[in-house]
């Protein structure tokens, strides 16, 4: 059996200004990254970033919802008020842990973030979440919207002479 091998040893002492940088290379950017200045201002510019992917996912949720609304139809069954109940509860639970949700991106490392567009964007979407559940609640038909849904409080008439 023959053993292929590189013998790299003779490399050791020699000088390495033979070989050219790859393309594309740029000693003076990698300088700078090495400063760690600019690497900051990218940072906070990245945690924007991912604030804002962080505000928008509730967003991309909305249309799977409605879509499982429709599908699921405007009768009152267990499948469709558990469909319900679930595009109900998602954005209210999300609206309560609000802080938590952006907590990461704001106790980072780095120069402080504001936060507070992305947070109203987030509450925002939530918010629509939950508009879109009470109107389901409502073409469902369990929501007190007539007249006929309060007749328990009504005060039956009281007739002041009877004929027998």
């Amino acid at each position: 059996m023959s053993k292929v091998y590189a013998d790299l040893t003779s490399l050791v002492g020699k000088s390495q200004s033979k070989f050219e940088n790859p393309a594309g290379y740029n000693a003076s950017a990698s300088a700078a990254s090495a400063s760690g200045a600019s690497s900051r201002a990218d940072d906070s510019s990245l945690r924007a970033s991912k604030a804002w992917e962080v505000a928008m996912g509730p967003g991309k949720a909305l249309p799977m919802q409605a879509f499982m609304a429709w599908m699921s139809g405007t009768n009152v069954s267990i499948f469709s008020i558990i469909i319900t109940g679930m595009i109900l509860m998602t954005p209210l639970k999300s609206l309560v842990s609000v802080h938590q949700t952006f907590a990461p991106l704001e106790r980072a490392k780095g120069p402080q973030v504001d936060l507070t567009m992305q947070k109203l964007a987030f509450v925002a979407i939530n918010v629509a979440g939950v508009l879109f559940g009470i109107y389901r609640l409502s073409i469902m038909g369990l929501l007190p919207t007539t007249s006929s849904d309060w007749l328990a409080f009504i005060p039956a008439k009281q007739y002041v002479e009877y004929s027998l």
